[in-house]
């Protein structure tokens, strides 16, 4: 991931859960986005991609749904935080920051933690603020692997669609690969901490 372009990483961001709030364009800083080439609904995006990865299925929804510790290991990312949490201390309003050289952007979302059961979880994501898509949504479902106990199934659905149509066209050429790269980082986050023993689920209540 740290040989993607900065602009790469700002897309990985926002395609994996957040995008742009209001507040960014008051931070006077290098905007990563300023094409304003207006889209038709037409240009509306879908990708779904899938892998497994080392770890049980509470192991992977701990890591993908407490985006405040997305600082830790997504590269660029300068800031992460839960705005608001729900009773079971799931975030419900969560974004982050990128940050490299003169670039900046801050990204915000609302975000639902589903508990299906002990062997399905799901994480969905939906776009608070709307200056840069007309649609950003993202769903990951988390299942049990059916033949291995220390694997899990990812899937990971994304629909967006820019405002800028210019912007509709670029990301469609590179959207898979990066959205390859977020799971990628995402699995060895699993399997950095497993190995540490510092994964503590909660499991359903």
């Amino acid at each position: 991931m740290l040989t993607v372009g900065t602009g790469k990483i700002a897309m990985i961001l926002s395609f994996s859960k957040l995008t742009p709030c209001p507040q960014a364009s008051a931070l006077g800083k290098r905007s990563f986005f300023n094409l304003t080439t207006e889209a038709s609904s037409k240009d509306e995006q879908h990708y779904v991609l899938k892998r497994n990865i080392r770890g049980t299925p509470n192991e992977v929804y701990e890591v993908v749904s407490e985006v405040s510790n997305y600082k830790d290991f997504i590269p660029y990312c300068t800031e992460s935080f839960v705005n608001l949490r729900d009773e079971k201390n799931r975030p419900v309003e969560a974004g982050l920051r990128v940050g490299f050289q003169q670039y900046d952007e801050k990204f915000v979302c609302k975000v639902q933690c589903k508990e299906l059961s002990d062997l399905v979880k799901s994480v969905t994501a939906e776009s608070l603020s709307h200056n840069l898509f007309h649609v950003l949504n993202s769903k990951w479902v988390i299942k049990a692997h059916p033949g291995r106990t220390d694997h899990t199934e990812v899937e990971l659905i994304l629909r967006y669609q820019f405002k800028s149509r210019l912007y509709t066209s670029v990301a469609s050429l590179f959207a898979k690969s990066v959205t390859e790269l977020i799971l990628k980082a995402f699995d060895r986050r699993v399997y950095q901490l497993k190995k540490k023993g510092s994964i503590e689920t909660r499991g359903m209540k």
